[in-house]
């Protein structure tokens, strides 16, 4: 069973970027002292936040949003997971439902593992969980804990 399908980005890493962009104008307006310690605090967090803005850019931008599902792997964005490292694929959402693959030996979930179908979604999910079904990958719904 091969198989491709294009994917994009959950709609929490815009959310992320927009609400750390806020918070870090907020922490600026809060810093507004003179002294080096609020300079080199404000340069810390603007620099962070250019980092994500920028990270997530080059992932939105990117031609290859795809991914793809063989025998015995998964692979998103040139990126091949074996099934022997799956413990369990997550499903987020009801109306727009986003897609976890979390792997043994992880407690949090990499932003690589993490995407949405970008067409005919429940479809799609319904043969992922037929293909993790033949495979023995446990497939549950619930929240996505990722890391950044």
């Amino acid at each position: 069973m091969n198989k491709k399908y294009e994917i994009k980005l959950p709609k929490s890493r815009y959310i992320q970027v927009i609400s750390s962009i806020l918070i870090t104008f907020l922490l600026l307006f809060v810093l507004r002292k003179d002294d080096f310690l609020s300079v080199f605090f404000a340069i810390i967090l603007i620099s962070c936040t250019l980092l994500q803005v920028v990270l997530l850019l080059k992932k939105s931008l990117r031609k290859s949003n795809e991914f793809e599902i063989t025998e015995n792997t998964i692979k998103i964005n040139h990126i091949e997971v074996p099934i022997e490292k799956i413990e369990k694929i997550i499903i987020q959402g009801y109306f727009i439902q986003s897609v976890g693959i979390k792997l043994y030996g992880r407690k949090l979930i990499s932003m690589d593992l993490h995407f949405r179908f970008n067409n005919n979604e429940d479809a799609n999910i319904e043969e992922l969980k037929q293909w993790a079904s033949i495979n023995r990958i446990k497939v549950t719904s619930g929240k996505i804990y990722r890391w950044i």
